[in-house]
């Protein structure tokens, strides 16, 4: 392998370890990843400079050459590794009548664990609870929403179109 690439391969696989650091660290402020970033792609510029002098971009050049990769790759790596801390917000519901029951039991986090469960059953009444259920007025279609809420404060919502009609309809 060429030293250019060996020195671009390092600089990828710093992104990904600098952006797993942020997201582990729970540092998910922009400005506090940009600053752990920029502080890795420094480190790796003078570490790669003492093996690969000839290779590695002069001091005047640091933020034009190499940094696109770089930062690229902490990006996407942040981006995707940020969104497994957000819990992810599932339920299914059972009409029988106009009392429809809804299981929120799918739900889940991959790091913590889900603190609570908030629901909008559209009619203007809420619930609580990862099983739960509500008795319609009227018959219509009603938009529920759930809410969860994990350990760390991160939301996610989940919304469905929930037909009720009349038990005395035929």
């Amino acid at each position: 392998m060429k030293p250019l690439s060996v020195v671009y391969s390092i600089r990828v696989c710093l992104g990904i370890v600098a952006a797993a650091m942020c997201v582990l660290l729970r540092l998910d402020d922009l400005l506090t990843g940009v600053s752990l970033g920029i502080f890795f792609y420094l480190l790796t510029y003078y570490i790669l400079k003492h093996f690969f002098v000839a290779k590695v971009e002069k001091p005047s050049k640091i933020m034009t050459m190499g940094i696109g990769a770089y930062f690229l790759t902490f990006a996407v790596v942040f981006g995707l590794l940020f969104t497994l801390l957000i819990p992810t917000a599932v339920f299914t519901y059972s009409v029988a009548d106009q009392t429809v029951t809804f299981d929120a039991t799918g739900s889940y986090d991959l790091f913590s664990g889900i603190e609570s469960f908030v629901w909008d059953f559209g009619d203007e009444t809420t619930g609580t609870g990862n099983i739960t259920a509500n008795t319609y007025t009227a018959p219509g279609n009603y938009s529920v929403i759930l809410t969860v809420k994990d350990n760390e404060g991160y939301t996610s919502t989940s919304q469905k179109v929930v037909t009720v009609t009349d038990s005395t309809e035929t």
